[in-house]
């Protein structure tokens, strides 16, 4: 009886934590293809400024603290798109929790990050910035 029990709670948890979850993972071709098809929502490089300033997807913004996340959400209606990338896929999973603890619905993260995103040598702007 006790075991039924406990794989009751473990499967309520699950089937909770899957519902809670407003964000999608895709690979970087299918990240590509999604930013083409809205063109006006909202791409967010949660990298370190210094990196950012290197190279970054066309129309990105940067937000690499959780302050800077949170003042370019200020404008964007909960139920817009909003992208998300990092590097190496590490930072992408905390910002998403942020927007979703701020009430966002539809949160993209690019699934193996920038190093996936050359992996199949799509666009970069590579403008240094200062």
């Amino acid at each position: 009886m006790r075991k039924a029990f406990i794989l009751i709670f473990l499967l309520l948890g699950a089937s909770i934590s899957l519902m809670a979850q407003d964000s999608k993972r895709v690979t970087a071709k299918e990240f590509y293809a999604l930013i083409q098809q809205h063109p006006d929502a909202l791409i967010v490089d949660v990298r370190p400024a210094g990196m950012f300033a290197k190279y970054r997807l066309q129309n990105a913004m940067p937000a690499p603290e959780k302050a800077d996340l949170i003042e370019l959400t200020k404008v964007v209606p909960k139920s817009d798109t909003i992208f998300l990338y990092c590097e190496k896929d590490i930072r992408t999973r905390p910002a998403a929790e942020i927007l979703q603890g701020l009430g966002y619905t539809n949160i993209i993260e690019l699934k193996g990050g920038l190093v996936s995103w050359r992996r199949y040598e799509l666009p970069l702007d590579e403008e240094k910035l200062k």
